[in-house]
C-alpha cells in the first residue's frame, strides 16, 4: 500500500512519540521522554509534526519548525527540520517506491514553500545523505579543549550567578550577538524556556557591568577518572572585550578544575591569546589546547530571490551575473544577481549562465561556509566561469564565517 504522508496536531503526539522512540530510542521504555518532549517545550506547534503511515502503522516522522535565520545583517523566515526519522523495521525495504525518509524529506520541503520559507536548515546524522536533498554546509565550528592554567588573566568584576530579573537584558544580548552573526538563528520565548529547564544542570554566570550584561555562560562539571572539566553548554560573548573577561572569570577556575571545553566559531583564533599558543604537532609534556572542527548545520536555498535579497553585502561590492542552479528535484532555476553598492536585486533570466552550481554548492557559497574561488580551486566550479563571476559572489564570504548558537 502506498505510503500516506500527514501534518498532525496534538490528537496524535502519541504517534509521533511512538515514531520517534521507534526510530532513534534503544528500549521502549523511554517514550515517556518522546511525549515530554512534545508537550512540555512548545518550539514545535501543533500542525509542525509530519507522519507517514502504512497499512495504518506509523512508520516516519519529521518536524518543521519556523524560525529566523540572520544572513548578512539580514533576518529571513527560516524552515528548521529535525526529527526525521524511520521507523527501524521500515529502512530499506526494497521495491520501486521510494525510501520512507526521501518522501517524509520531499514532503517537508514542500510545507517550507507553502509557509513562504526562503531556507530550511538542518542539523544532519549524515551530510551526504541530506545533500540529496540540496542542502549545503553552512556553518563552521571548533571544539577547543583548554588548560585552565593557560587561559589569559585579567579583570572580571562584575561577574556573577545569574538573578531572576535578569532575563530579559540576557534575551537583549543574545538577540544583538545573533544579528550580528552569520547564519545565527534567532532563540525564540519557546526556545529560551526549553534552554532554561536546562540551567539546573550546571551554574549560569553573568557579567554585569554598570548596568549592562556584557556576557553570559551556562557550564557544568564533568568529572573523569583523573582530572575535572568545566564545559560550556551555552555562552554569550558578542564583543572581542566581552569574550576575554569570560575567560578571565574561567581561568580562576583552574584550583578546582583542570581543563575547559567549549565550542567557538571556526575563524576565532583562541590559541592566540593562550600563555602557550601551540596547538602541538607531535607529542608534547607542556599545557596545551587541542581544537576538533567539524561541521553541523546544513541549509536549503528555497527562495534564491528573497534569501539573498534580504542580505546586506560590503557597500563597495558592485556587479552582475547570471547563476544556474541545479536543483535536487531536477530542475533548473537561473537569475541575474545584481549588487549595487552592497544591496542584491535577483530577477529571473533567460540569458547564458555565467556560472552553473549544484543546489549544495550554491547554498555552502551563499552562506559562507566556502567561497566560489575555493570552489573553483576544488574543481567544483567549471573553469569556464567568468572570473568576474567569482569575484562577484567571493563577496557572500566577505565577513564571519556561519555559525549557529540555536540548537533544533
Amino acid at each position: 500500500m502506498p505510503l500516506q504522508l500527514r501534518w498532525v496536531g496534538e490528537e496524535d503526539y502519541q504517534r509521533v512519540a511512538e515514531a520517534r522512540m521507534y526510530s532513534y530510542a534503544p528500549a521502549s521504555n523511554t517514550i515517556q521522554r518522546y511525549l515530554d518532549g512534545l508537550t512540555k517545550y512548545r518550539r514545535a506547534k501543533p500542525g509542525d509534526f509530519l507522519i507517514a503511515e502504512r497499512d495504518g502503522e506509523t512508520v516516519g516522522t519529521t518536524t518543521s519548525l519556523s524560525l529566523n535565520i540572520w544572513m548578512r545583517g539580514g533576518a529571513i523566515p527560516c524552515q528548521g527540520v529535525a526529527y526525521v526519522g524511520t521507523i527501524k523495521t521500515a529502512r530499506r525495504t526494497g521495491g520501486t517506491e521510494k525510501g520512507v525518509a526521501s518522501q517524509l524529506m520531499f514532503e517537508t520541503l514542500r510545507k517550507a514553500r507553502e509557509r513562504e520559507q526562503p531556507i530550511s536548515a538542518l542539523m544532519p546524522f549524515r551530510a551526504s545523505y541530506y545533500e540529496h536533498f540540496g542542502y549545503g554546509n553552512a556553518e563552521q565550528r571548533t571544539e577547543w579543549t583548554i588548560p585552565l592554567s593557560i587561559l589569559p588573566r585579567g579583570d572580571f568584576a562584575g561577574v556573577r550567578f545569574y538573578r531572576e530579573g535578569d532575563l530579559p537584558r540576557m534575551q537583549s544580548l543574545r538577540q544583538r550577538e545573533c544579528q550580528a552573526g552569520q547564519c545565527d538563528i534567532e532563540t525564540s520565548p519557546e526556545a529560551w524556556e526549553f534552554w532554561m529547564s536546562q540551567w539546573g544542570d550546571g551554574l549560569v554566570a553573568v557579567d554585569d557591568t554598570n548596568g549592562g550584561i556584557r556576557s553570559y555562560c551556562m557550564f557544568v562539571e564533568e568529572r573523569g577518572a583523573q582530572r575535572a572539566t568545566v564545559e560550556l553548554n551555552d555562552w554569550c560573548a558578542p564583543t572581542t572585550d566581552a569574550m576575554l573577561r569570560m575567560f578571565h572569570f574561567l581561568g580562576s577556575l583552574k584550583d578546582q578544575y583542570s581543563d575547559l571545553k567549549l565550542i567557538l566559531p571556526g575563524d576565532y583564533p583562541l590559541n592566540r591569546i593562550l600563555k602557550e599558543t601551540q596547538i602541538p604537532h607531535r607529542q608534547v609534556d607542556h599545557p596545551v589546547a587541542s581544537a576538533r572542527p567539524f561541521t553541523r548545520m546544513q541549509i536549503r536555498i528555497l527562495d534564491h530571490k528573497r534569501a539573498l535579497e534580504a542580505m546586506n553585502l560590503p557597500p563597495h561590492v558592485n556587479g552582475k551575473c547570471v547563476v544556474s542552479v541545479r536543483e535536487c528535484e531536477g530542475t533548473t532555476s537561473t537569475f541575474s544577481v545584481d549588487v549595487s553598492d552592497g544591496r542584491v536585486s535577483v530577477s529571473p533570466s533567460s540569458a547564458g549562465a555565467d556560472i552553473e552550481l549544484t543546489d549544495v554548492l550554491w547554498a555552502s557559497i551563499v552562506s559562507a561556509d566556502m567561497s566560489a574561488t575555493q570552489g573553483r580551486q576544488l574543481g567544483l566550479i567549471r573553469d569556464a566561469a567568468k572570473q568576474s563571476t567569482i569575484d562577484l559572489l567571493d563577496a557572500f564570504s566577505i565577513g564571519s564565517k556561519p555559525f549557529c548558537q540555536e540548537y533544533f
